[in-house]
């Protein structure tokens, strides 16, 4: 080996070394600022998504503080209508929480009984502690295994953020204008390429949020109406989710399917309400996923779903349940830039669909 292919050679292993040491300095800082990343980011795409809305009420003379008033009044008003529905729809549930747990054991026991087995012999098998398979004991061990206390507490920390998201809200949304015209005249040099570009960037990703809320929305709605009609317990609450777990990529549809379901069963049994909820959440969210989100998106805002999979459990690891969430839109990001950045081209087309081609920095 030639001593310029030496000297190659040990260039190579140290841009490799240090792109990893680059890599993992990264990700330790989203994981050590996390407590500030997160309300930021979520602050970022709401700028996206309200700024149409500012501008709108701009064109009737509405002054802009006033009108990000008016927005955020609204946004308490749905959160506190929201959170009272969840408080009703609880109290009704532990309502009929003996209910639920008797159709349970009667359920599991009928079941066990083809087998010439009980409940006893179940838990044994599953070494439940108590010796007991029922309702209350699965409950318990829920809570004992941390996993809904980890749900609840990731829950309370995004509540307790969101002073905090919505003070960066604020002074994103009021300032985004003049932060792209200083953008502007930093480069003023690419002044077309600048302009174009945040354009562009703006334009996809406010479709992209705009797009995904409104068939969150249809998805909850339908999903309410159909529970509702099969005579469901909790219709609302389960639209509710719906909406808000559409966000989350395949899990979430999974999930959303699961919840309302397992009530079905509890209140019916193994029937034909039950299969028919299934069945048409199912077929509802296969529908928005597969069909209508592709084509109201259209191919430039198509994701690789190994690329959706990976950023899901990327932001889930990292950030945690806000991270799940935030897993798609920050993707989308990451393929907008890389689709105008034109070294970077290359690689949108691996994370999927078609990248702009006029307009390249």
């Amino acid at each position: 080996m030639t001593e310029k292919n030496k000297s190659e050679h040990y260039q190579k292993i140290i841009s490799y070394f240090l792109g990893f040491i680059s890599l993992t300095l990264f990700v330790y800082i989203l994981i050590a600022f996390r407590t500030i990343l997160i309300p930021v980011t979520i602050a970022v795409f709401m700028t996206f998504l309200f700024h149409p809305v500012l501008e709108y009420l701009h064109k009737f003379k509405v002054p802009k503080g006033i009108s990000l008033i008016l927005i955020l009044l609204g946004l308490i008003g749905v959160t506190y209508l929201i959170v009272v529905m969840f408080e009703s729809n609880a109290q009704a549930f532990s309502g009929k929480y003996n209910y639920y747990a008797g159709n349970f054991n009667k359920a599991v026991e009928s079941i066990l009984a083809v087998f010439n087995m009980n409940t006893n012999d179940l838990a044994v098998m599953l070494h439940f502690k108590s010796g007991k398979f029922t309702f209350n004991e699965i409950a318990e061990s829920l809570l004992n295994s941390g996993v809904i206390p980890q749900i609840f507490n990731s829950v309370t920390s995004l509540i307790e953020d969101i002073f905090i998201t919505l003070l960066f809200w604020g002074l994103m949304i009021m300032g985004k204008d003049k932060f792209e015209d200083r953008l502007k005249v930093a480069f003023a040099e690419r002044d077309d390429f600048i302009s174009d570009n945040i354009q562009s960037v703006d334009n996809q990703l406010q479709n992209y949020i705009f797009i995904k809320s409104v068939l969150s929305i249809f998805t909850g709605l339908i999903t309410s109406l159909v529970l509702w009609i099969l005579g469901v317990d909790f219709p609302v609450i389960w639209g509710v989710l719906a909406f808000i777990l559409n966000y989350i990529p395949s899990i979430g549809a999974i999930i959303s399917i699961i919840f309302p379901v397992s009530i079905a069963l509890l209140q019916y049994g193994i029937g034909i309400r039950a299969i028919l909820a299934g069945a048409i959440l199912f077929v509802i969210h296969n529908l928005v996923g597969n069909l209508l989100e592709p084509q109201m998106m259209g191919k430039r805002m198509d994701l690789s779903p190994v690329f959706v999979l990976f950023s899901l459990f990327f932001w889930g690891w990292v950030w945690g349940i806000p991270g799940m969430f935030l897993a798609v839109p920050i993707a989308s990001i990451i393929k907008i830039f890389c689709g105008i950045i034109e070294p970077l081209k290359p690689l949108a087309i691996i994370l999927g669909g078609n990248p702009e081609t006029k307009k390249v920095i």
